[in-house]
């Protein structure tokens, strides 16, 4: 019942501002006819007022208030009361939860079997209701309702987003598509370091561990100690929001944790694959050599960043954002700083950055619901006010001063791949010292950035990810040279990975874990894909051919 297909997907930093870069013509609206039940003709399209009024429940993650309007409030807002008086839609909630909340709310939502309206799922919740015939068809309505903009938006990348809720040539929902390079692992490293020590930017693998050498042995921080980490690891060896030591593996042609094509043109799972062994056996050799931090298996990310913060660690992989683990010891000393690098290769031929496993979320309305279009109405009025033909007039009114309002939206659709696109328009100003085609954000960035170069070290930040030589730079170089990889699977769990997957993933943490310390052999890999596919990989294998052949 799927459709095969391919996506590269990654979670947008919540921390981060978004961009207005739209053409005009994206935003024009078209109109069209439709007929009432007295059978006279009145006046419809993509964001034509309901009259009267329509109300329509749904449910919601609660905002914070800092990021709203003055007075404003989840359930009442800016939004809202623009969707009753220019839509005339009513919104209702069932419910308002705490974002950590929300799955465990509409699961339980879910099996009460009474539904809302209009609900924000993952993927698994929506096969769930798939197969329960609980969601609406929303081809029609998309294809008739959705703006210029909107698709522009929600088809973004091949239309990767979309296939993910395509099923049997039905659109199930409308999904949240953030595009293909935000989460992409960045190599980090302490360049005040470097250049302390005499050492040039890594080309190779082994120029990263030859840095990672120098950080530990050289006393980089000047302390006459030995007391300096190399590489940055955690107990996750996966992605892992702000660690993500994928990185170092894709330097070796290999994945972590995702799907792929092989040779044969079967899917396998990656982390099964002999390129893997050879990474693993490296980092044996540079945890034996004391590049890696002894007790990394019993830290988290945040206890592992903690290192970093405290001076005493140089390297890391980890997503664009990751100047927000690190800051803390830059704002307090102004000798300190990070460059981005893009990952680097264990051979010299090119390396495919990986992209992290899929976890996207998407629109759908309860079957039976009257009217399926106000979705895409109210989408269509969201992306028009921020980023339509007036909205440098009209954006500010809904998002506010911090441009943060638009989370009171009760669904939000942004630019796929903004930030890559505000680092170009920012550094294309730095150079000719002329922001006055930069939109409202980046013109913050842009002020930001002189801030930092003129002595704020709390704008350092906006450096580093949107500057000249910059995260976004690095995610700008994978993009403009096809240097990508994702996951091929991007559907709820299969039944076997229901029962078996959990199993499997403690099986491949413990086994490489195990391995970089040196307390199993590296040839315990290759039992460990024999294991794995016994206890239930060859299943899972089977399920997920079985429907990416299709």
């Amino acid at each position: 019942m799927y459709k095969k297909n391919k996506l590269l997907i990654v979670l947008a930093a919540a921390v981060l501002l978004t961009i207005t870069a739209c053409s005009n013509s994206d935003s024009k609206q078209s109109t069209a006819s439709n007929t009432s039940t007295s059978g006279s003709a009145v006046e419809d399209g993509p964001l034509v007022k309901y009259d009267p009024p329509i109300e329509l429940r749904s449910v919601k993650a609660e905002v914070d208030k800092s990021l709203l309007q003055s007075g404003d409030t989840t359930e009442e807002n800016v939004w809202t009361r623009a969707y009753s008086k220019d839509l005339g839609i009513d919104i209702k909630y069932d419910w308002i939860v705490a974002p950590g909340n929300v799955n465990d709310k509409m699961n339980v939502t879910l099996a009460s079997g009474d539904l809302p309206d209009l609900m924000t799922v993952t993927t698994t919740q929506l096969k769930q209701l798939i197969d329960a015939d609980k969601v609406e068809d929303l081809t029609e309505v998309y294809n008739k309702y959705a703006t210029p903009l909107l698709k522009k938006y929600v088809e973004a990348d091949d239309k990767i987003g979309m296939k993910s809720v395509t099923i049997n040539d039905k659109l199930y929902g409308i999904p949240n598509y953030t595009g293909i390079l935000d989460n992409a692992p960045v190599l980090w490293i302490r360049s005040d370091w470097m250049k302390k020590l005499n050492l040039q930017a890594p080309k190779t693998t082994d120029d990263l561990i030859a840095i990672a050498k120098a950080f530990v042995e050289q006393d980089p921080d000047g302390n006459g100690k030995n007391d300096t980490q190399g590489l940055i690891l955690s107990k996750g060896l996966q992605q892992e929001g702000n660690l993500q030591p994928t990185g170092f593996f894709n330097g070796f042609h290999a994945q972590l944790g995702i799907w792929v094509k092989d040779s044969a043109g079967k899917y396998v799972y990656s982390s099964t694959q002999p390129q893997v062994k050879e990474a693993l056996y490296k980092l044996q050799q540079m945890y034996k050599d004391g590049l890696i931090d002894k007790e990394f298996g019993t830290k988290d990310v945040a206890k592992a960043f903690e290192a970093a913060n405290a001076n005493k660690a140089g390297m890391f992989f980890g997503p664009m954002y990751a100047p927000f683990q690190v800051g803390e010891l830059v704002g307090k000393d102004k000798s300190v700083d990070w460059a981005a690098f893009p990952i680097v290769s264990a051979d010299g031929k090119p390396v495919l950055a990986q992209e992290p496993a899929p976890n996207s979320n998407s629109y759908v309305v309860r079957k039976g619901y009257e009217h399926p279009e106000a979705l895409i109405k109210l989408l269509n009025f969201q992306v028009d006010k921020m980023y339509g033909e007036n909205s440098a007039t009209e954006r500010k009114k809904y998002t506010g001063d911090n441009d943060q309002g638009w989370q009171g939206a009760v669904v939000s659709i942004l630019p796929p791949n903004k930030n890559t696109a505000a680092q170009e328009h920012i550094s294309e100003a730095l150079k000719s010292k002329d922001p006055s085609k930069l939109n409202v954000e980046e013109k913050g960035y842009y002020d930001n950035i002189l801030k930092f170069r003129d002595g704020d070290r709390s704008q350092w930040w906006n450096e580093r990810i949107f500057g000249p030589d910059s995260s976004q730079a690095v995610l700008k170089y994978y993009r403009d040279n096809n240097l990508l990889i994702n996951d091929a699977f991007i559907y709820a769990p299969t039944d076997a990975m229901d029962s078996k997957k959990a199993t499997l993933d403690k099986l491949e943490l413990e086994t490489f874990t195990k391995i970089i310390y040196g307390a199993s052999s590296i040839d315990d890999f290759d039992k460990f894909v024999s294991d794995w596919k016994k206890l239930g990989g060859d299943a899972i294998t089977e399920e997920v051919n079985a429907i990416l052949s299709k």
